[in-house]
């Protein structure tokens, strides 16, 4: 349920948000700083949630309140114009929402265990399902009413799930984990992975780099090739819905390859889907792509999450999951959005989405190694206060 609530709220924004702010005055390359402001912003403030959650409230009760102060936020947001404001606005956003998705990961985690990690995937499937069936609703809705409509609707669902989240998961949280006493072999084999670790971190940095800037300005290309929001909306739902079939299929693939190979796997296909937008010429065709990139979506988000959760002792969970969201969706939107800003202003989409390729494909060869890095296959199990 609560994968699913955070689904169908983050399709209301995350699709239509480049148009919004190209209807509040920023050009291409405007929209491209802005964004990468945003996502600097959650890069420092993830981990520091993650932290907070490990050692001070717990998960579910850090998860709330970044789900109520999100709305908050949001609604903010809704009501600013002017250019400085906009951007102010966004930045208290995307800090409010930074640590969602390494919160519910994290509690996901905890309550499969280290035996049933495997079947991560058959959880987060129902994000997907929830954003792709959201975002064709919502983009068909945000054609009638228009743009004004993202922020406010935004808001209020962000409300509606820190009210559900709280009755649901009242009286069943799993309590904030034990301190670790002493350093001991769990944190011997945790350094000893440190060079695995880096290799991988650099390989996420480097695809989602080129997955955010493809994504936000595959918006931006189908909105110029004459599709509307209702174009963007099919495009995120169709892709969304494709991710529910891969995560599915994780769970057979974490029983014959580790992680790191399932995440090489997503970033081949990224490579496809990429080398088709540099050649698709109408928004229809750029649509129809987006369930191939919903199939790499799918490997990558669940092989990087189970990577990181070998690396991690279990008492920091939460704080591995957050620094690993940090650079996919923090410090690589920034990479991404600024460099592809550029590219897509001054050469074009077809360079834009070529460049994209060729970094994917150096990303998956580096993710590739570390499947071989002799990572431990099982965390000892979490233990609670």
């Amino acid at each position: 349920m609560l994968f699913c609530l955070l689904g169908v709220s983050e399709s209301a924004l995350l699709p239509f948000l480049p148009l919004l702010l190209g209807l509040r005055g920023f050009d291409p390359q405007t929209v491209g700083a802005v964004l990468a402001l945003m996502s600097a912003v959650a890069f420092a403030a993830a981990p520091t949630w993650g932290l907070v959650a490990d050692r001070l409230l717990g998960d579910e009760r850090a998860l709330g309140f970044g789900l109520a102060a999100t709305a908050v936020a949001a609604l903010v947001f809704a009501a600013t114009r002017s250019p400085v404001a906009v951007v102010a606005a966004g930045v208290l956003l995307w800090a409010m929402r930074s640590p969602f998705m390494a919160l519910a990961d994290s509690m996901a985690l905890a309550r499969l265990g280290p035996d049933r990690r495997g079947a991560y995937g058959g959880v987060r499937l129902w994000m997907s399902a929830g954003f792709a069936v959201g975002a064709i609703v919502f983009g068909a809705l945000v054609e009638v009413s228009g743009l004004e409509l993202v922020a406010p609707l935004y808001a209020a669902l962000c409300t509606l799930n820190a009210s559900a989240f709280a009755v649901v998961l009242r009286g069943r949280s799993l309590g904030r984990p034990q301190r670790a006493a002493a350093a001991g072999p769990r944190d011997r084999a945790v350094l000893t992975a440190l060079p695995a670790l880096s290799l991988f971190l650099v390989a996420l940095l480097l695809t989602y780099a080129a997955y955010s800037a493809a994504y936000n300005f595959g918006s931006v290309r189908i909105a110029a090739l004459g599709g509307g929001a209702v174009f963007v909306g099919l495009a995120a739902g169709l892709q969304a819905g494709a991710e529910v079939p891969s995560m599915a299929w994780t769970r057979r693939l974490a029983k014959r390859f580790r992680p790191g190979t399932v995440f090489a796997a997503g970033g081949a296909v990224y490579v496809l889907v990429y080398v088709g937008w540099s050649l698709a010429a109408s928004p229809a065709l750029l649509a129809v792509l987006r369930l191939v990139a919903g199939l790499g979506f799918g490997l990558t988000y669940v092989g990087s999450v189970l990577v990181i959760d070998e690396l991690v002792p279990p008492q920091l969970r939460a704080t591995g999951q957050a620094v690993s969201k940090a650079v996919a969706f923090g410090l690589a939107p920034v990479l991404g959005l600024l460099c592809g800003g550029l590219v897509y202003g001054y050469l074009g989409a077809p360079a834009f989405f070529a460049g994209a390729a060729l970094v994917t494909a150096g990303a998956a060869l580096l993710a590739g190694r570390t499947a071989g890095a002799g990572l431990p296959r099982k965390q000892p199990q979490l233990e609670h206060a």
